[in-house]
C-alpha cells in the first residue's frame, strides 16, 4: 500500500499527459509532442527515480496547475468546477512528488533499472 502511495503522483501525471495527448490526436488529429515528450520523462523517472529529476518534474508540474488554477480563478476562462478541481488534485500530486525526492536520502545510479514492486 505504501509503494502504491509514493508512485501515485508519476502515475497521476502520466495519465493525465497520456490522456492529453489522446485528446489532441482524436479531436484535432495532429500529435502534441510536447505533452508526449513530458510523459516520457515522467515514464523513464518511474522507472529510474533521479532525485534531482523527481524535483525539478515536480516543482514544474507544480508551478504549471498554480498557474493553471489561476487562470481559471481570474475570469480568463469561465470557470469549471472539473478542471478546477483537476488543478486542486494536481497542485497535492507535485506536492507529494516533491515532498518524496526531497526526503529520498540518496540519487540512483543512472545506469541501474530500480523499478520495485
Amino acid at each position: 500500500m505504501k509503494k502504491t502511495i509514493t508512485i501515485l503522483p508519476e502515475l497521476f501525471f502520466m495519465g493525465g499527459g497520456l490522456f492529453f495527448v489522446a485528446e489532441n490526436y482524436f479531436t484535432l488529429g495532429s500529435v502534441n509532442y510536447f505533452a508526449l515528450l513530458v510523459t516520457w520523462l515522467l515514464f523513464l523517472q518511474f522507472f529510474y527515480k533521479n532525485r534531482i529529476a523527481g524535483l525539478v518534474y515536480g516543482i514544474a508540474l507544480g508551478t504549471f496547475s498554480v498557474f493553471n488554477l489561476v487562470e481559471m480563478l481570474s475570469g480568463v476562462h469561465e470557470l469549471q468546477t472539473k478542471s478546477a478541481a483537476l488543478s486542486s488534485v494536481a497542485i497535492i500530486m507535485a506536492a507529494a512528488m516533491v515532498y518524496k525526492y526531497v526526503r529520498a536520502k540518496n540519487s540512483y545510479d543512472e545506469s541501474v533499472l530500480t523499478a520495485t514492486y
